[in-house]
């Protein structure tokens, strides 16, 4: 039986993967993550959070995703971690060759990562010492094609699979997501709309301003996109069988299955949002001998 937890944004992902090492459905390192989404989620950077002192409990990972983790930074902490030594990202919706590089992560003034590429003639001496700042790792892009290999039984680690629904239908404009705005003071509106170098005032205004409605105040993001094409059921379905067929074709055996719904962010448009899922887990359910947990169940 392969446990299935589904999260509404995809930054919780982090909290599932520590509940499924805390339930022994995968080891606590050296893991594969097959993360298929329209969007890498790949991002590095500064983290609210000492490093070097890593969540190992479901209460504190949940505590680190509030406090430290967005929905586009959430991998780059596990493969510091150790959670995961392979990250597989999967954006593409037509077959591409599987690319294989070898990268590293590097730990920064204890806050910040950063991502290079592992170039032996520099760093294989730090490889092959474990370096302490360094966290070697894989990461592969491509797949759906005839050929594809994934690890199988011989791998050491355990498959996680990770998706996110928006891969079959998504909204980049965010125009589904509702007001973005948070209330603030006058004082702080007129200190802003005063001061010409405001540090607000230097993120682009198409993104981030202060305004005045009905004499009470806020921030605002605001994105000037034009909604994405959004696809019809039959497209959305056949974008679902092509990766299951290649899930199939490939002898995918996940150990763990988490689903992102992308419900606040918008990504996933809401009008869509029921039948996107409801389609997904059906054919989950077809294809894997697969139990839907709570992370009610899950937290002990």
């Amino acid at each position: 039986m392969i446990p299935v937890t589904v999260m509404d944004e995809h930054n919780d992902a982090y909290y599932h993967w520590i509940c499924y090492i805390e339930h022994k459905f995968i080891p606590p390192a050296g893991n594969y993550l097959l993360h298929i989404d329209h969007h890498d989620d790949f991002e590095f950077g500064g983290y609210d959070w000492d490093l070097n002192k890593m969540p190992d409990t479901p209460k504190d990972a949940l505590d680190f995703v509030d406090r430290a983790l967005g929905i586009a930074d959430f991998i780059a902490p596990t493969l510091w971690q150790g959670i995961f030594s392979t990250v597989h990202i999967m954006k593409n919706l037509v077959p591409r060759p599987l690319e294989a590089a070898e990268e590293f992560v590097r730990l920064m003034g204890g806050t910040v990562l950063r991502r290079e590429k592992y170039i032996p003639l520099i760093h294989a001496q730090k490889k092959r010492e474990e370096a302490k700042n360094y966290r070697f790792y894989t990461n592969i892009s491509g797949g759906l094609g005839t050929e594809d290999r994934i690890p199988g039984d011989d791998f050491s680690g355990q498959v996680v699979l990770d998706v996110d629904l928006d891969y079959f239908c998504w909204d980049d404009s965010l125009s589904t997501a509702g007001d973005k705005r948070m209330e603030i003071t006058k004082e702080a509106y007129v200190d802003y709309m005063s001061d010409r170098n405001h540090p607000f005032r230097l993120f682009p205004i198409k993104y981030v301003k202060a305004a005045e409605h009905g004499g009470r105040y806020y921030l605002e993001y605001k994105e000037n996109r034009a909604q994405d094409k959004r696809p019809d059921d039959e497209r959305i379905i056949k974008r679902m069988d092509r990766i299951f067929e290649w899930f199939v074709r490939i002898g995918l055996k996940p150990s763990a299955i988490d689903v992102c719904r992308s419900s606040y962010s918008g990504y996933l448009p809401r009008d869509r949002a029921d039948f996107v899922e409801r389609e997904f887990m059906k054919r989950l359910k077809q294809t894997y001998d697969t139990e839907l947990l709570k992370l009610s169940e899950m937290h002990v």
